[in-house]
């Protein structure tokens, strides 16, 4: 098998590029004001495949998925100052994370907050989604998973659409 080692050099390049290019968007559409970075993550235990919860069951039970995401949601929230929401069952969940911040460091802290949660040990970061918002108004919009995102935001132009797919690389 012939590799091209010009075109993984290329790659990681663009992959860099991506997110400096998001960065530089978001503060095109930021500006000097603070944005609002509001994100679920989703996560489920690596044991949960084939298995249905019981969803009558309310009885709350300290598995060692709940207390490994706890673990992994104190240190976002302490390295991010993040304010977290858990909504949490024995085997999978979700976090609502919401963080001020300038829109150039928005996207540092979204990209270091997916690859803190996939260190997470009996975890896994299957989905994410959310939102940028400046005051009422929404300024982006990302769905995506722990080894990509995709933004939607407003083109310069101001009247189209753009999209941009960024990987996250640990």
């Amino acid at each position: 098998m012939i590799e091209d080692k010009s075109s993984k050099k290329i790659g990681f390049h663009l992959v860099e590029n991506t997110w400096d290019t998001l960065k530089k968007e978001m503060s095109r559409i930021i500006g000097e004001e603070e944005a609002v970075l509001l994100t679920i993550f989703r996560f489920s235990s690596p044991s949960m495949k084939g298995e249905e919860e019981d969803e009558e069951k309310e009885a709350y039970i300290e598995t060692a998925f709940v207390k490994n995401l706890k673990n992994t949601v104190k240190k976002i929230k302490e390295k991010f100052k993040a304010e977290p929401h858990m909504h949490l069952h024995s085997n999978h969940g979700s976090v609502t994370f919401l963080i001020a911040s300038p829109g150039e460091l928005l996207v540092d802290n979204l990209r270091g907050m997916v690859i803190e949660a996939s260190t997470c040990e009996e975890c896994i970061l299957n989905y994410l989604e959310g939102e940028v918002r400046l005051g009422e108004e929404v300024a982006t919009l990302f769905y995506g998973s722990s080894q990509n995102v995709t933004f939607i935001l407003p083109a310069a132009d101001g009247r189209k659409l753009q999209i941009i797919e960024a990987v996250i690389s640990i």
